[in-house]
């Protein structure tokens, strides 16, 4: 009965609730953090340490506090930086990064005219042909490969050779991708690979000219955090996290915005934090900007093993990331762990109608929560669903979002943190 009697009261604050946040802070927020300043929010033009300020001065303007060693939580990670030129010319046209062509994560520096050589299933499935092609030599020549991985042959053993570049080529090419999806690397790559947008390489050409001038660095990185102390409950704490770094830029011309992955997220915690900050809490409710996400959650694991305040301390976490849809629903990564917190949560939805559906998933090593959770910590991962098919790319731009259902997961995330202090007082 406690727990129904907790959602009914919510329940009536429910038009309070949806009018609390503020959908045009969270664009705002979302076009800053997406512009030319900040450089994809990676590893070139500081755009990672400006976003980290960025952050620190909307915790200060909405009132948010800081712990007592600052905002900032410094460490430091390796990391591969296209601070140079990267360009890729076939028959004398340069092609656009990001659009046309991505180089791989931890691409190392090549500079040259290569050859191209276009590798299918004749070659590899016989078994004469094969013995001539693998005793040639290609160290000045890239392989094309695409539509080889995940095909089974009845050579298979040569397949695998040839995409774990086994016959030793200066690198290889997957051409004609669907989609462009890029990455971030802490080091190199064993060997260059490039990837190529449907049609963007056409199979009669002989020759490539790749000048790719990365940079393998120590990142200094920052993740950003303050509280707003509780009325009643101070030494425990709700904590909401969301990463606000991205991939940056591949050379001078391609920038990836991150939009929805995840400056969505962090817009949606500094709306939380406004709310908080006006409306005081019975627990502390602590909010914790990470970086390092994309790189391997090195923010976060960071935290877990440095906490500012005990991690037994923490009653609930809750990670935000992908906030740009709704209309498809959510997700909560956690939800088979903690299914009666599941359960609420979907109560708390469906008396709200809030959302389309709210699905559960287990565990996964896929965001920020992830360490906490392995670490004891009550933790869930929240993300939104829809039609939005920008992930990782350079068209995951602020524009683009729709916020469909931003108002209502705004809503339905703070009755279910409002729900879990009521139950536990």
């Amino acid at each position: 009965m406690l727990r129904l009697s907790c959602i009914w009261i919510l329940l009536i604050c429910k038009t309070a609730s949806l009018c609390a946040q503020d959908k045009a802070y969270a664009r705002k927020i979302v076009n800053d953090l997406c512009s030319e300043q900040f450089a994809g929010r990676g590893y070139v033009k500081n755009g990672s340490q400006k976003a980290a300020d960025y952050i620190k001065k909307e915790f200060e303007q909405i009132g948010v506090k800081p712990f007592d060693k600052g905002f900032f939580q410094s460490y430091g990670f390796p990391a591969v930086a296209f601070t140079g030129t990267v360009e890729v010319m076939v028959e004398g046209k340069e092609l656009m990064p990001g659009e046309d062509y991505i180089v791989s994560s931890g691409f190392p520096k090549v500079n040259g005219i290569f050859d191209l050589v276009f590798v299918d299933s004749s070659t590899i499935d016989n078994p004469l042909e094969w013995e001539v092609f693998k005793k040639k030599a290609f160290y000045k020549t890239f392989l094309v490969v695409d539509g080889i991985k995940g095909k089974k042959f009845n050579q298979q053993a040569n397949a695998d050779a040839l995409l774990a570049n086994e016959l030793n080529a200066r690198g290889l090419i997957y051409a004609n991708q669907e989609k462009l999806i890029w990455g971030a690397a802490s080091n190199w790559d064993r060997f260059p690979i490039l990837y190529f947008s449907k049609n963007a390489l056409k199979r009669y050409v002989k020759q490539i000219t790749i000048n790719v001038e990365p940079e393998l660095t120590q990142h200094q990185a920052k993740n950003v955090l303050g509280y707003v102390r509780g009325s009643l409950y101070p030494d425990s704490f709700i904590v909401y996290t969301a990463h606000y770094d991205h991939l940056g830029m591949m050379g001078p011309w391609a920038l990836f915005p991150g939009a929805n992955d995840n400056a969505s997220g962090v817009a949606m915690m500094l709306n939380l934090a406004k709310h908080y900050a006006a409306n005081k809490p019975a627990y502390s409710v602590a909010f914790i900007a990470f970086s390092g996400e994309e790189i391997g959650l090195f923010g976060s694991y960071y935290y877990t093993q440095n906490p500012i305040f005990p991690l037994s301390k923490i009653a609930l976490l809750i990670n935000l990331d992908l906030m740009g849809t709704g209309d498809k629903g959510m997700t909560c990564v956690n939800a088979t762990a903690f299914s009666l917190d599941f359960e609420e949560l979907q109560l708390l939805n469906i008396t709200g109608n809030y959302l389309l559906s709210v699905n559960p998933r287990s565990n996964a090593q896929n965001s920020d929560h992830y360490f906490f959770a392995e670490n004891g910590v009550r933790a869930f991962y929240f993300y939104l669903m829809g039609d939005y098919k920008y992930y990782h790319d350079v068209f995951d731009t602020a524009d683009m979002l729709t916020f469909s259902k931003y108002n209502e997961a705004f809503a339905l995330i703070k009755d279910f943190s409002d729900a879990y202090q009521q139950r536990y007082r």
